[in-house]
């Protein structure tokens, strides 16, 4: 029989300890590839979300809090600026490109984004068209929409399907429906891989429409006079691209100055949130995932020692029978590689596999779209890492039965 073959008896023998060392190895190994997977995977989409846009402007109060509302769909927005504003800048010759934003209704959740058609016409950092429509067309009249692929999905909405926006940005029982306006699906967008799968456009008009018409219905309820002018139309944030993105510090300190809004770097401000917030979750969960590894290669090492002094006369036997003493050594090595290949190899599974089950709900909840079953480079480096660990703690025993003589262990047996 093979050094393999054996091997694996042993193990199969030793059933129950050696299922839960694997399963040590496992967990350690799972919680390393979950959380270096999860680390690359929300700093790319996150970088690639933010990436679209130079400036970011919306009203007065915190920048972060703005790009989270307006890019990613995941906050309220801190305010509203004048569409003036929007005029301006889009009129400004620093500006390659701008498009406003009214948010203030949901479907199911998913938030209903008023725009103008040339927020389409948005181009991705290589020059290649960022939306592309799956099918239909883009909305024309005003209570057409266009929804994101995963709204489509989660909805089952199809061209030419109409719907009712609820009031708010989040979905609340018993939140109010706007019965009198229905929307209309023109189009359905092919998936981007960012936040934007989850929002359904709509015009600005339709947003301003049916708000006034709120306003108007209040005043009605509660005998106040109603506005002789239509009141003052507002955009919930402006998406910026400039000519040249060196222009971005300048620009956002000029808006600060001369307007009633902020302009919020991106890419800026995502950075800042990851360093501040999510960096130190993500390494805190990797200094418990690394501390569950070594405990699982020091289980490896007892394990094998434990087994290796119990089959002292097993092994004695072995050299008897003219076994040398590198066969013996390499018995117990072997057994060890088998324990942590199947440890890191099974860890592997689960937590890629965990991401997989958890990523639509990590999209719904953050907008994060993340690839579950993409290799980080940091994860290889931290599993050849485990690997050589459980090497290291495979040789000691080796060396052990290396060292150890058939005949003294023969005695000690008698």
């Amino acid at each position: 029989m093979s050094i393999l073959g054996m091997a694996w008896r042993y193990l199969r023998f030793r059933w129950l300890v050696t299922l839960l060392t694997v399963a040590s190895i496992t967990l350690g190994s799972a919680l390393v590839c979950t959380v270096l997977v999860l680390r690359h995977e929300s700093d790319q989409a996150l970088s690639r979300d933010a990436a679209l846009y130079d400036l970011v402007v919306g009203g007065k109060g915190s920048p972060l809090q703005l790009v989270l509302s307006s890019v990613y769909h995941v906050d309220s927005p801190p305010g509203n600026l004048a569409y003036e504003e929007y005029e301006r800048l889009r009129r400004d010759p620093r500006v390659a490109w701008a498009a406003p934003i009214g948010l203030g209704d949901n479907l199911a959740g998913h938030r209903i984004v008023g725009t103008e058609p040339h927020f389409f016409d948005l181009l991705d950092r290589n020059g290649d068209p960022f939306f592309r429509l799956d099918r239909g067309r883009l909305f024309e009249d005003r209570f057409e929409v266009v929804l994101g692929s995963h709204v489509a999905v989660a909805t089952g909405l199809e061209v030419g399907d109409t719907f009712f926006g609820t009031h708010g940005l989040i979905e609340v029982p018993g939140g109010e429906v706007h019965r009198d306006f229905p929307y209309r699906v023109s189009g359905i967008l092919a998936p981007t891989g960012t936040a934007q799968d989850r929002a359904i456009f709509g015009t600005l008009e339709s947003v301003w429409e049916i708000h006034e018409t709120e306003e108007r219905l209040h005043s009605a309820i509660q005998g106040t006079a109603m506005l002789a002018n239509r009141p003052e139309r507002e955009t919930s944030a402006i998406f910026v691209r400039l000519e040249t993105p060196g222009l971005r510090l300048w620009m956002a300190d000029e808006i600060r100055k001369q307007s009633d809004g902020i302009a919020a770097i991106p890419i800026n401000e995502i950075l800042r949130f990851q360093r501040g917030v999510v960096g130190p979750v993500q390494r805190s969960l990797l200094a418990v995932a690394a501390a569950v590894v070594a405990v699982a290669c020091l289980t490896v090492l007892t394990t094998l020692h434990q087994a290796t002094e119990r089959r002292r006369r097993d092994i004695a036997i072995l050299r008897s029978l003219g076994a040398v003493r590198g066969e013996v050594a390499a018995l117990v090595f072997v057994e060890g590689l088998i324990l942590t290949t199947a440890g890191i190899v099974l860890g592997l599974l689960l937590g890629h596999g965990g991401l997989a089950l958890a990523s639509d709900t990590i999209r719904d909840t953050t907008g994060l779209a993340l690839h579950p079953w993409r290799l980080a480079p940091s994860e290889l480096i931290a599993l050849v890492s485990m690997a050589a660990c459980g090497v290291i703690a495979s040789v000691f025993p080796a060396i052990s039965c290396y060292r150890r003589t058939p005949i003294a262990d023969l005695q000690l047996t008698d």
